[in-house]
């Protein structure tokens, strides 16, 4: 009987490890921001038809990653603004847009896609955009005075620039 067991257990096992995995990882490295439109006028409206700030985050990884209890804030002093909720997926190599409207909420579009709002808006004058993880900071972006519909947007090099062509939800252009 033992050995019944033991010989279906490995059977179980190995058909497990023949199956291709669909799991999501969950490496909060590779999510990065990687644009900010602090003074939005008409670069993008949101499903109400308003036109808050934006953050923009991209998954730099081959694989989809599970941002449940990944942070975003504006700043150090409170870095869990915005935990991200369980099901928010930023797909391999993919952009998630995070409208700062100052009310937070998710909304369920027709697409099924959702629609993230935070509790908070921000700063023309400039300031930050934080990404943390259980207290650690894994991604800081500042940024000063911001012009209206000109975003501040990462280079391929790493460094960050103004953008006067934002491109929310795609490769950003200089």
């Amino acid at each position: 009987m033992k050995k019944l067991l033991s010989l279906a257990l490995v059977c179980v096992l190995l058909t497990a490890l023949s199956v291709p995995s669909l799991a999501v990882t969950r490496d909060f490295a590779s999510v990065k921001v990687n644009e900010i439109m602090a003074s939005n006028g008409d670069s993008l409206r949101d499903s109400a038809g308003e036109s808050p700030d934006w953050i923009e985050l991209k998954n730099e990884s081959d694989e989809d990653i599970d941002l449940s209890g990944l942070c975003l804030s504006d700043g150090k002093k409170n870095l869990e603004k915005i935990v991200f909720p369980e099901g928010v997926v930023l797909p391999a190599g993919g952009f998630l847009i995070v409208f700062c409207s100052g009310e937070e909420r998710v909304v369920t579009l027709d697409d099924g896609t959702l629609e993230i709002h935070t509790a908070f808006k921000l700063s023309a004058d400039g300031e930050k955009a934080v990404l943390s993880y259980q207290g650690v900071i894994l991604d800081i972006v500042r940024f000063d005075l911001q012009t209206k519909d000109v975003s501040w947007a990462k280079k391929p090099d790493g460094s960050w620039a103004k953008s006067e062509i934002p491109t929310p939800g795609a490769e950003n252009e200089f």
